[in-house]
């Protein structure tokens, strides 16, 4: 019995602890001042000259994380194109026909 009350006392703690800091964790990102930027000019640039021909079709766009997913159709082609925000650099280009 000595190890059981002390168990929940514990147990209680984490709860407790655990609920605290979720909520920490959803005020400070509800309320804050943060403010976020694209990168710099350089970086814009080269996202700028993604190569994409005239004829194409973006088909999707989405953006996960740091990464910007493109999915294009060229006449019957597909091509999935992977880029990185932060460095500007095509990661992954897929084809499928």
């Amino acid at each position: 019995m000595k190890y059981l009350k002390s168990i929940v006392i514990i147990m209680g703690l984490l709860i407790f602890f655990g609920t605290a800091a979720v909520i920490y964790i959803v005020f400070d990102r509800l309320f804050s001042k943060k403010t976020y930027i694209f990168p710099e000019n350089e970086i814009r640039n080269e996202l700028k000259k993604l190569q994409i021909t005239p004829n194409s079709k973006v088909m999707n766009a989405n953006i996960s994380d740091d990464k910007l997913i493109l999915t294009i159709k060229l006449d019957q082609n597909y091509r999935i194109i992977i880029y990185d925000l932060k460095s500007g650099e095509q990661i992954h280009l897929f084809e499928a026909n």
